[in-house]
C-alpha cells in the first residue's frame, strides 16, 4: 500500500509519516493504529501538525488533527534543537472521516498556517535568556511595581525593556526612567515616542 500523496509546501518537515492511501474499511484495520499516523513541524513557523485515527483500529472512527504552536530550546549535547509543542493549548484542531477531505485541509494548512513568535526572553534561537526571562514572568504573575522596573533597568536586556514598554499598566513615570536609563538608544526612542503619544502627553 502506497503512503498517501501529500503537497508539502517549502519549509514544513516530515517527522512521522504512516498515513496511506488506504481508506477505513474491514481488513485494513492495522493502517489505523499507533498514536499517530502522520507528524509534520514547521520550525520558521514554530508549528507542528498531528493528524491521529482515533479510536484506534475502529472503522467508525475519524482523523484528528491537531495544529500546536511550538518553542526551541537549544540541546547542547546533541547541537540541535528540541521542539516542546503546547499540547494543552492546540492552536487549531479539526477532524473528519473522509480521508481527501483530510488531505485538502492539510494542504491548505501548510500554505495558511501564521507564525508563532516565541514569547520567551531569548538570548539567541533557542537559547533562554534567564534573567530576563524571569522578569518577564514576574510581570505576568504580579504586574508591574517599581521595584521590578528598576531590576529589568539595571539587568534587563534590550528586549525586555522593549516588552516592558508594551505592557498596559506602564506609566509616564516609569517611561521617563526608560527615556533615561535604557539600554539602548533604540529603547530609549520607543520610550521617547510613547511620551510623545496622545495617552501620556
Amino acid at each position: 500500500m502506497n503512503l498517501q500523496p501529500l503537497r508539502i509546501e517549502a519549509s514544513w518537515l516530515v517527522s512521522y509519516n504512516q498515513l496511506y492511501e488506504v481508506d477505513p474499511l474491514a481488513g485494513y484495520e492495522s493502517y489505523f493504529e499507533g498514536s499517530s499516523l502522520l507528524i509534520l513541524h514547521n520550525n520558521t513557523r514554530l508549528k507542528l501538525i498531528d493528524v491521529q485515527w482515533r479510536p484506534e483500529k475502529d472503522l467508525n472512527g475519524e482523523y484528528q488533527v491537531q495544529v500546536l504552536n511550538f518553542v526551541e530550546n537549544f540541546n547542547s549535547k546533541t547541537n540541535n534543537f528540541d521542539i516542546q509543542p503546547n499540547w494543552e493549548n492546540p492552536f487549531l484542531t479539526f477532524a473528519t472521516k473522509s480521508r481527501l477531505t483530510l488531505v485538502d485541509k492539510l494542504e491548505e494548512l501548510l500554505k495558511t498556517l501564521p507564525v508563532f513568535e516565541d514569547p520567551r526572553m531569548t538570548e539567541k534561537r533557542g537559547v533562554i535568556d534567564e534573567i530576563s526571562e524571569s522578569y518577564r514572568l514576574k510581570l505576568i504573575e504580579n504586574g508591574i511595581s517599581l521595584g521590578l522596573i528598576e531590576k529589568i533597568l539595571e539587568k534587563g536586556s534590550a528586549k525586555i525593556q522593549n516588552h516592558t514598554l508594551d505592557h498596559n499598566e506602564i506609566t509616564k513615570e516609569i517611561i521617563l526612567k526608560f527615556a533615561k536609563n535604557g539600554i539602548t538608544k533604540k529603547v530609549k526612542n520607543k520610550a521617547n515616542q510613547k511620551l510623545n503619544s496622545k495617552r501620556f502627553r
